[in-house]
C-alpha cells in the first residue's frame, strides 16, 4: 500500500490555491461574474445602529431565530410584510400559511422581491428541526438582508414554501 506525503512546498502550494478560490459569499454575487448591486447599502456601522443584536444577527449575518420567539409566526390580521432592512413589501398575508412551527410561512413572495443563494452552511436550527433545514436561503432584492429559507414540508406537499424569521420582517396591518 502506497502512502502519499505532502512536502512544504505541496503543502503551500495547495494552501494558496486554497486560500485563493476561498472567499466569503457575499464578494461572489453571482456565477457569471456580474456583481449584483443592491439598491439599499449601508456600512456596517449603519446597520448596526439600526438594528439590535438578535436583528443583526439574523439579516446580516443569516442567523436563525428561534421557533416561536417572534409573535410574526402567529399574525392572522390581513396586512403586508416589509423586510426590516429597507421596508421593501415582500410579502401578504393571503398568501401566509397557518402552520404551528414557530416561523411565518408563506406560499410566495410579491414578484420580483426576493433574491435566493445556497446555503452553503446548511441549516443551523439543530437536529431537532432537521426538517427545516434547508439549501436555499431567501434575501431581500433591495437591501440584501436574509430574510429565511425556502422549504419542503410535508403538511404542504409539492410545494416549496418560504420560511421566514419573523425578526427580518415587520408586518402592516391592512386598513378597514
Amino acid at each position: 500500500m502506497s502512502q502519499y506525503t505532502l512536502g512544504r512546498r505541496g503543502f503551500l502550494g495547495a494552501t494558496a490555491a486554497a486560500a485563493i478560490g476561498t472567499g466569503t459569499r457575499r464578494a461572489t454575487a453571482s456565477e457569471t461574474g456580474d456583481a449584483f448591486v443592491y439598491q439599499v447599502q449601508r456600512t456596517e456601522e449603519e446597520w448596526r445602529a439600526m438594528l439590535d443584536d438578535a436583528e443583526y444577527a439574523i439579516l446580516r449575518e443569516a442567523g436563525t431565530e428561534q421557533p416561536h420567539s417572534n409573535p410574526l409566526w402567529n399574525e392572522k390580521r390581513s396586512g403586508t410584510y416589509c423586510c426590516r432592512g429597507c421596508d421593501l413589501t415582500v410579502y401578504r398575508s393571503l398568501h401566509k400559511l397557518d402552520l404551528d412551527k414557530g416561523w411565518a410561512f408563506f406560499r410566495h413572495s410579491f414578484r420580483d422581491t426576493v433574491l435566493t443563494d445556497l446555503d452553503l452552511k446548511g441549516g443551523r436550527m439543530g437536529d431537532p428541526f432537521a426538517e427545516l433545514a434547508a439549501g436555499l436561503e431567501v434575501h431581500c432584492r433591495r437591501c440584501g438582508s436574509h430574510l429565511g429559507h425556502i422549504v419542503a414540508l410535508p403538511e404542504v406537499p409539492g410545494q416549496p414554501i418560504h420560511c421566514i424569521n419573523g425578526t427580518s420582517l415587520r408586518f402592516e396591518a391592512a386598513e378597514t
